[in-house]
């Protein structure tokens, strides 16, 4: 049985009526709903002696949205930083940088690194302010020579991937816990008007360290109601071993998060197709090392949390997490999987493993990520394989590298549409696509959620048209009308 905390008592119930209440136990469907005091999903059964009726207007209402996979300190960043996500043309990033040749220094998110850009570039335009281009996969920078000089690096062009990127952003002068509860607040409140009200997220190495990055989560989850699923990468290990482990109603510690190749679009997701420069990507450390690190979290009784990418990398890590398994009751996960093989998916589904699928990423990166190889690989995002296989999965968008609106995600998982269908017979369900972001992932978490049935917390989303049912191009444009957590309104659409 899973643990059921308590996030807000009131002396009151509500009767919420006059709407369709999808359970998410298969296409059932429920007119009216009773929340008691305690933010718990009941029956019409208990005696009540003080209810609220609350017309919900022939709306329609799902449990709320999971993304099982995003970055919700960097998402927050992202919203609070300058950015040029969209911006194509060399010349009008030139422009952007040099109207903000007042500040100390330039950091600017969301880069398109097909623009090739070069250290020369940019200090044509500033060698005296650090600046810094944080590339659109988040895999990569791209640096001016005072940046360089800053981060005590030699570079000849600039361009920076992997954990050179890292090393960049660890040189950059860190925030105070306050703003970095800022970038949360602002990624919370942003979220909510998506319908999501749980985040799985990767941020406890990035910032300042695993114990200021942690403390800025305590204290933003003290102020707004959200759920974060937090992964323990793998460099922070020791220090969440050696600290007590606190826990609280909002903040759950997870999965330790490490890496096992890089992308496509730097040409270094580890793929058994060739890229148009006869490489094959690469592993971002060696196999020996990273056995090393999966060991070492079995020894402290965690799951792992991979990155992986191409088929190969993908066929390698299924391979190791089979050698050295997981504990009973946990499950690894397996983060993006966006290209596969037969053998992998057949090891996958004899595992105790959970794949963080991207769906935007197929119509983001395809048509042009598939140009970067010699021939086009067998299985590109294979949702629908992995389906068949009863692979356990959540969808999410790993934010900020996609906008984390989950309709973006169940439109591209239904669709699949590039300009053209892709792999058609690899569509998913729209029934299977909302399930993906609203129930699945709560298998790894210790509470429950994901249904609107008794005993459940009153999690959901709410909607003027049905969800299940508009046509699929409604879904880039519909908006939310109201999320609920715990039996609180958390956002209304203004």
């Amino acid at each position: 049985m899973k643990m059921q905390k308590n996030y807000v008592r009131r002396s009151t119930m509500y009767r919420l009526f006059n709407g369709t209440f999808y359970t998410m136990d298969e296409l059932e469907s429920v007119h009216e709903l009773y929340v008691d005091h305690e933010g718990l999903i009941t029956t019409n059964q208990v005696e009540i002696n003080d209810v609220i009726d609350i017309d919900m207007q022939g709306q329609y209402i799902y449990p709320a949205f999971v993304d099982c996979h995003l970055h919700l300190m960097g998402y927050g960043q992202f919203l609070s930083r300058l950015q040029i996500k969209g911006v194509l043309n060399k010349q009008d990033v030139y422009m952007f940088i040099k109207k903000h040749l007042d500040l100390n220094m330039i950091y600017i998110e969301h880069y398109k690194p097909s623009m090739n850009i070069n250290k020369k570039d940019l200090d044509d335009i500033s060698k005296d302010i650090p600046i810094y281009l944080r590339h659109e996969d988040y895999h990569g920078m791209t640096l001016n020579s005072k940046a360089l000089e800053i981060m005590q690096f030699e570079s000849e062009d600039g361009i920076l991937k992997e954990e050179e990127a890292t090393m960049a952003l660890q040189s950059i002068p860190k925030n105070t816990i306050d703003t970095l509860t800022s970038f949360l607040m602002k990624a919370y409140q942003k979220l909510n008007a998506y319908g999501i009200i749980a985040g799985h997220s990767d941020d406890l190495y990035y910032f300042n360290g695993y114990h200021d990055t942690l403390q800025a989560f305590f204290q933003a989850s003290q102020s707004h109601l959200f759920y974060n699923h937090l992964l323990v990468h793998h460099q922070t290990l020791k220090d969440h071993i050696r600290r007590p482990i606190v826990e609280n109603d909002f903040v759950e510690l997870g999965a330790v998060k490490m890496f096992y190749d890089g992308t496509t679009g730097s040409k270094t997701a580890l793929m058994s197709t060739p890229y148009v420069d006869d490489t094959y990507g690469m592993r971002i450390t060696s196999m020996k090392k990273f056995k090393a690190q999966v060991t070492q979290a079995r020894k402290a009784n965690m799951a792992v949390a991979i990155h992986v990418i191409g088929d190969q990398g993908l066929l390698e890590v299924a391979k190791i997490l089979r050698e050295i398994p997981v504990k009973k009751g946990l499950f690894d996960r397996v983060i993006h999987a966006s290209y596969a093989n037969q053998e992998a998916i057949h090891i996958l589904k004899t595992l105790d493993v959970f794949l963080d699928i991207q769906p935007q990423f197929l119509t983001t990166d395809l048509p042009h990520t598939l140009s970067l190889f010699k021939d086009t690989p067998n299985m590109v995002f294979p949702f629908k394989m992995y389906h068949d296989a009863h692979i356990h999965y959540g969808y999410s968008s790993d934010a900020p590298v996609e906008d984390p609106n989950p309709l973006l995600g169940i439109y591209a998982a239904e669709t699949r549409n590039v300009g053209q269908i892709h792999d058609k017979d690899q569509c998913m369900t729209r029934y299977d696509a909302v399930k993906a972001y609203t129930t699945n992932a709560w298998m790894l978490s210790k509470l429950n959620g994901g249904y609107l049935k008794p005993t459940f917390p009153a999690h959901f989303v709410v909607f003027k048209e049905d969800l299940l049912k508009i046509n699929h191009d409604r879904l880039k444009t519909l908006q939310v009308s109201e999320t609920w957590m715990q039996g609180k309104n958390i956002y209304k659409a203004p």
